[in-house]
């Protein structure tokens, strides 16, 4: 969530976050991108209700936030959707999914790209460049 994050400051957007534990090197990353941490699902962040809330995956019913999302119908996406919809519409995109491995391996497709004279975009980690 942490590059997603990244990108939406970066296209201009006002952007926070919300997590239990965030630790470095994601906190430094967010840090340094200006976007601020809201520890422990505080629902306050919540109002004035924002434009759209970015769910992540391991977000749950329970949850403080997600609760009050559905409660008062605030907009919310994934952040995967959120993605395609405000960046990747138009783009081909290569996705490496899976238990294990993933980190690695779109790091060395990305290099494969590279050194063939293409020039991907990528998140990797979490981190996008």
């Amino acid at each position: 969530m942490g590059g997603v994050a990244m990108i939406a400051k970066q296209m201009g957007y006002h952007v926070t976050g919300s997590d239990t534990n965030v630790y470095p090197p994601m906190s430094t990353f967010l840090e340094e991108q200006g976007i601020e941490i809201i520890p422990n699902y505080d629902v306050a962040q919540l109002q004035p209700a924002p434009d759209m809330v970015i769910v992540g995956n391991a977000m749950k019913r329970g949850n403080p936030c997600v609760e009050y999302v559905l409660e008062n119908n605030l907009k919310y996406t994934s952040g995967p959707q959120w993605l395609h919809d405000h960046l990747l519409r138009d783009r081909w995109v290569l996705a490496v999914s899976g238990t294990h491995g993933k980190t690695t391996t779109t790091g060395m497709l990305t290099w494969i790209l590279e050194q063939n004279g293409l020039k991907p975009g990528f998140l990797i980690g979490g981190i996008a460049g």
